[in-house]
């Protein structure tokens, strides 16, 4: 849909010109902004309501470690990386009246307290040296350290001690009436001056191998001098003066002809670039502070540094991360650090919201209206020429104003200059772009108005061809192809395509994207709007940011998660950065520097390079709220209440490591100290089993930023990391017995690197009853203990199975020798019949013989039934004798065949006593009725292998059908033979084979064990 519009001046202008780009001359914001409002340096109060014992700080000292030690009227606190420990009389101290701190080359701390002299400090435990070892007084006042000495200031006079064996010497003063009060130390020439109250200025001279004390002026009223180059400051009563150091020890008590500055100063301190800063303090005026030394001018940086107390008496300097430190009589400690990595230019009462560039100026949105600087000529815009503007044009327009009922979001033109809000600056064609609640304004470079548009939009942009676009919540969008006649084309709402709750966007070449917060992307190409959610290349819906990274694009979504996107040829998401590795959830902006990102959050400023996460936020002074912001060169501004911030990004973007150094501080074995001196210089040590619940508390070197630092550890290399702390400390509850290698990880945020250090070896020993030897030991006497039960029950078990062997074999045998004794009552009775016959018969020959054979038959039964088993040759004859007897009885009709295997050696092989007479017995009585003719006996022994005897017993006799009941299974003999194998051990079924066929004769396949 298209509409037109009348210009206010008819005439038709061209505003086709391609986007501006970005260039260098965008520091002339900083130059300009700098003249006109001064820098506020981040600091920090620490007081008796937060970490310090007392508000009055008499004396600081930053150590060769790096660390702060605080002296005030209530102890000494030891300040490293933020981490506080105080020390009171009943820890060693003398007094908690501190007003001296310093320390000698052996590192050993000296305290000088104001009534009970010296506490020396060597890192475990303090010794104290008062006028009991020679002090000359114990109000210690001030304390220097040169080479193998200390220098002891007191309310009356001066003491050195020997640093290493603690040697005082005394020095005689020249009488006077007043007390010989001494202010401070200072070395000029290798020699050590000693500055009084009241007495004037005294040197230390070697004379006769002694020290002496030789007075050099007689100056008085003095606080407090300092050395610079070849002058001297000398502070007095209400000012101070600055004399050359020549005439200044040639000075008499006379007042210096120029006075300088006002107050008292109490302390001097001089910066590694040259600044000279003063603690002053008026006792009875209130004209104190924290000043710097120009010249020989006072400057006060009282509200630069916040500070507001007027009572500042001492201060101490931290070169390494260039932090002054102003100790107050009334307010406690002030940290400053002299410079920061952001810097907070003050704009009072002004919220700068946005900036942008032309090529040949540079602009500053604020909450009073636009700032414009070129040609190093300052244009300002007021919120009252904004609305004259707007007025003016309501005025002499001789056309509708865009209406609601139009579609158009509609203006409030009674909105007053003071409820102006802005919603964004943007450049184009170098002009300057403002939407906000009252119109759109676009200026010129010399601050003239270019056009009014009485358009409401709160996210603006162009073509790539320069149309205006208009984006609308609920109304569709406009593109203006035409503002002199408002010649636009309406994209309506309904459409998928036309953006919506537009809440960002970016004109990049010939594309313009557009971040709907409920409907995801749209872009802007090829004269139409595609919604990236609707034709499903992307179905992330709610956006919020939107910004180059080189050839990419950064996207973040509502919530906080950022997406990198390449959209050149093809849409690709190339990464996800979850919001759980961003410093806060809401994001405020998104920018661009040298491929890296910037992210602007509640919580800071975050800087995303290389997989590293950088982080910026109150600690290094960055605080909310973060408004408009804009990277130029090396720089980025970021807009603020009441002022803006500048950062160095090369500074921030390339850190060195800060972290280098871990050292155990204490530890704690069950709640209760391990002792310092146990520990110093081990990195191994043994725990007994029940010393297993441990407490390590460590710290790194001297941090700049100690909280952007988070810890894990690992008990062993194989272990997993533990979840980051905040806490330098590990507490290690119920340690099983084992060794432990603890590994501690610090994770800096404010580099985005890692440092890795072996902390402590530890062994929590095992208790003696799981010691190896003790297992060992045990394992043995149990063993033992367990081998003999078991030899007793085995020899118990074998004397029992002995004694059963005994009596079963001696029941087996009875058993056997009583089957073995038996005889077939038939064969007994047929044989004595077979006798009687022949005696009958009157054959005495065949009886005779008969008889003789029965006799020895009987002779063999008896003999053979006491033996388990006999040799082959043995049953073979038993069983020819019993075959000869049989035989008989049937006229010797029945042919006999004895076949033995040549491999058997029948005097060597053993069998089970009378196994087959049974078998042959019944052969006799069943197997050849009168009928059979030819009856044929086979006994043959075949060898199998060399464990198994194989003998068969074969006749021809009437045999029996297979699954019928025959006598020779009904017999007893066989029944008893089958009992006595088992007996034996044999498998009867697999020993006793019994084939047979009817009429045909019987086979019995006996297998014995041989």
């Amino acid at each position: 849909m298209e509409r037109n519009f009348p210009s206010l001046s008819g005439k038709k202008k061209n505003l086709s010109m391609p986007f501006c780009k970005t260039t260098s001359l965008f520091l002339l914001v900083f130059l300009w902004l700098n003249l006109a409002f001064s820098q506020n340096f981040p600091s920090k109060n620490y007081n008796a309501a937060t970490e310090l014992p007392n508000n009055t700080v008499r004396a600081l000292l930053v150590d060769s470690d790096n660390i702060l030690w605080i002296g005030t009227d209530n102890g000494v606190v030891k300040k490293e990386n933020d981490v506080f420990k105080y020390f009171f009389e009943e820890d060693g101290l003398a007094l908690n009246s501190c007003w001296a701190i310093a320390e000698d080359k052996n590192r050993n701390l000296w305290f000088g307290s104001y009534g009970e002299g010296l506490s020396i400090y060597d890192g475990t435990k303090f010794r104290v040296i008062s006028e009991n070892e020679g002090l000359v007084h114990n109000e210690i006042t001030s304390l220097f350290s040169n080479r193998d000495e200390m220098f002891v200031g007191t309310s009356d006079g001066v003491s050195v001690v020997n640093i290493h064996t603690l040697k005082v010497q005394t020095f005689n003063i020249p009488e006077k009436d007043e007390l010989f009060r001494v202010q401070e130390f200072f070395e000029y020439e290798d020699q050590v001056y000693v500055v009084s109250y009241r007495s004037g200025i005294f040197k230390f001279e070697n004379r006769e191998n002694q020290k002496k004390l030789v007075r050099v002026n007689d100056q008085e009223y003095l606080y407090s001098v300092f050395l610079e180059k070849d002058s001297i400051y000398s502070s007095r009563k209400g000012f101070f003066s600055k004399t050359s150091i020549k005439d200044y020890f040639g000075e008499k008590d006379n007042t210096p002809s120029k006075k300088l500055g006002h107050s008292i100063i109490w302390d001097y301190i001089k910066t590694r670039n040259g600044k000279i800063y003063a603690a002053a303090w008026g006792i009875y005026d209130a004209n104190g502070g924290i000043y710097e030394i120009a010249g020989d001018s006072l400057i006060s940086r009282a509200e630069d540094f916040n500070i507001p107390s007027k009572e500042v008496i001492s201060l101490a300097y931290d070169a390494n991360f260039e932090k002054l430190y102003a100790g107050t009589r009334d307010a406690g400690l002030f940290e400053i650090k002299l410079n920061p990595q952001i810097k907070f230019h003050r704009t009072e009462g002004k919220n700068i919201l946005g900036f942008a560039n032309t090529e040949n100026s540079s602009a500053v949105l604020h909450s009073d209206g636009i700032s414009i600087k070129s040609n190093n000529e300052e244009q300002k815009t007021s919120l009252e020429q904004l609305k004259k503007w707007q007025e003016k044009y309501v005025l002499n327009t001789r056309i509708a104003l865009p209406k609601h009922e139009d579609s158009f979001y509609e203006l409030d033109y009674t909105t007053r200059a003071k409820d102006i809000q802005f919603y964004d600056i943007k450049t184009h064609k170098n002009r300057y772009w403002v939407n906000s609640n009252i119109g759109i304004f676009a200026i010129k470079e010399n601050g003239k108005l270019h056009r009014y548009l009485p358009l409401h939009s709160e996210e603006i942009n162009f073509t790539g061809n320069g149309d205006l676009i208009e984006t609308h919540p609920y109304g569709g969008v406009r593109v203006y192809n035409d503002l002199d006649f408002f010649k636009y084309t309406h994209f309506l709402q309904d459409d998928a395509r036309t953006p919506t709750m537009v809440v960002n966007s970016l004109q990049k070449a010939q594309k313009t994207y557009f971040l709907s917060v409920f409907s995801g992307l749209y872009i802007w190409e090829d004269q139409k709007f595609s919604s990236y959610l609707e034709k499903e290349t992307w179905k992330e819906k709610k956006l919020r940011h939107i910004t180059p990274l080189g050839k990419d694009l950064a996207i973040s979504t509502e919530f906080g998660d950022i997406f990198i996107v390449n959209d050149d040829s093809a849409f690709e998401v190339l990464k996800k950065i979850p919001r759980a590795k961003i410093a806060g959830n809401t994001i405020s902006f998104l920018k661009e520097y040298d491929c890296s990102l910037l992210i602007g959050t509640e919580k800071g400023l975050t800087l995303v390079k290389d997989e590293r996460f950088i982080l910026l936020n109150e600690e290094q002074g960055l605080k909310q709220p973060l408004l408009g912001a804009k990277v130029e060169g090396d720089q980025l501004v970021i807009g603020s209440k009441d002022g803006y911030y500048s950062v160095d990004l090369k500074a921030i973007s390339n850190p060195k490591p800060l972290v280098n150094q871990l050292e155990i501080k204490e530890v704690y074995i069950n709640n209760n100290e391990f002792a310092s001196e146990e520990l110093a210089g081990k990195k191994d040590i043994d725990l007994a089993y029940d010393q297993n619940t441990v407490l390590l508390k460590f710290s790194t070197n001297a941090h700049p930023y100690p909280h952007k630092l988070a810890y894990q550890y690992r008990l062993n290399n194989s272990d997993n990391w533990s979840l980051p702390s905040s806490d330098p400390q590990i507490f290690l509850p119920f340690l099983p017995s084992k060794n432990y290698k603890v590994d501690v990880r610090v994770l800096d945020k404010s580099t985005g690197l890692n440092y890795t250090q072996s902390l402590l070896s530890m062994s929590v020993l095992p208790p003696f009853w799981k010691t190896w030897w003790f297992l060992l030991l045990l394992f043995s006497s149990i063993s033992m203990l367990i081998f003999s039960i078991y030899k007793f029950q085995i020899r118990q078990t074998r004397n029992f199975e002995m004694q059963k062997s005994l009596i079963h074999k001696r029941f087996e045998e009875t058993k056997m020798e009583a089957l073995l004794a038996q005889m077939n009552p038939h064969f007994i009775f047929n044989a004595m019949n077979s006798i009687q016959n022949y005696i009958l018969d009157s054959d005495i020959d065949n009886a005779t013989v008969f008889l003789g054979d029965f006799a020895k038959l009987i002779r063999l039964n008896l003999d053979h039934c006491t033996k388990p088993s006999i040799l082959l040759i043995e049953e073979i004859e038993y069983l020819q004798s019993y075959i000869r007897i049989e035989n008989t009885r049937f006229n010797n009709a029945i042919r006999v065949i004895m076949d033995i295997d040549p491999a058997i050696d029948i005097y060597e092989v053993e069998i089970p006593t009378m196994i087959l007479q049974t078998f042959v017995e019944n052969v006799f009585v069943h197997a050849f009725p009168g009928n059979i003719k030819n009856p044929e006996l086979k006994v043959s022994f075949k060898l199998l292998n060399e464990e198994l005897l194989q003998c068969k017993i074969e006749d021809n006799g009437i045999g029996f059908s297979p699954g019928t009941t025959s006598k020779l299974h009904n017999s007893k003999g066989v029944r008893l033979l089958q009992e006595r194998l088992a007996l034996l051990g044999y498998n009867v079924d697999e020993a006793i084979q019994i084939n047979s066929t009817k009429n045909k004769g019987t086979t019995v396949i006996i297998t014995l064990e041989v």
